[in-house]
């Protein structure tokens, strides 16, 4: 059975090619505008957007990536149901008025990336890439956001949960036993560190342990491969 964030993917696929359709960027029987050239463009064919419409099938992430792309869709709204289709800001409504009255700032200061991040496996990732970004009411700051998929981090984080991350700008920051994204130069972990010390009291491994412990055992990595962390700071769930 597909998971509830690919069919409301396909959900939202569908309003977007509606629009698509009355914006006349896709024209029947239009050499340049026709369905079979929409799907080329999103890396299919025309039979294959037909059983989307139809939930026969649903649209992958990396072909809803491709939509955004070509055709200038919200990724916010296309992955998250944040904002509109075709613009990056979403209008306030009464409660986001009320919000605002009281000083909260709606500025977009999330990041999303479309690439998911594994909690029990690794994903290629370049999670600074130029994209869509949004806002969520109590949360400030420079962050970055991105879908779980596996369950290594269960029940902590499930698969399907999007995580909100906060960059660390220095070692001292760590807590160990908390939960954190740590990437590589081509991959992605979320999980909880502990710091592994040598003899002269040198940090020079990460000890990743992941919550459903039962099926993932911990692992080592080197201090060198890692890139960036980022403090897991807000689960977000069942955003259907």
């Amino acid at each position: 059975m597909a998971d509830l964030n690919r069919q409301e993917l396909n959900r939202r696929f569908k309003e977007v090619f509606s629009l698509l359709v009355e914006r006349k960027e896709i024209i029947k029987n239009n050499r340049q505008k026709s369905k079979s050239v929409f799907a080329r463009k999103i890396g299919t064919k025309g039979h294959i957007i037909e059983l989307f419409l139809r939930d026969k099938r649903l649209i992958t992430y990396e072909q809803a990536k491709l939509l955004c792309n070509e055709y200038g869709v919200n990724e916010a709204y296309m992955f998250q149901g944040i904002g509109r289709p075709f613009s990056t800001q979403r209008l306030p409504d009464p409660e986001d008025k009320l919000c605002m009255a009281l000083g909260i700032d709606f500025s977009p200061n999330i990041l999303f990336t479309s690439v998911e991040g594994f909690a029990s496996n690794t994903v290629g990732v370049d999670l600074w890439e130029a994209n869509q970004r949004f806002s969520i009411p109590g949360i400030s700051g420079d962050l970055v956001a991105f879908y779980i998929n596996g369950d290594s981090m269960s029940p902590t984080i499930s698969a399907g949960d999007m995580v909100i991350c906060s960059p660390i700008e220095t070692n001292k920051e760590i807590r160990e036993e908390e939960v954190y994204a740590v990437v590589s130069n081509t991959c992605v972990w979320v999980k909880r560190i502990q710091k592994c010390m040598d003899r002269y009291g040198r940090w020079t491994h990460l000890r990743l342990i992941s919550d459903n412990h039962h099926e993932f055992d911990p692992f080592i990595i080197e201090v060198n491969e890692v890139r960036r962390i980022l403090k897991v700071v807000k689960r977000v769930t069942g955003l259907s």
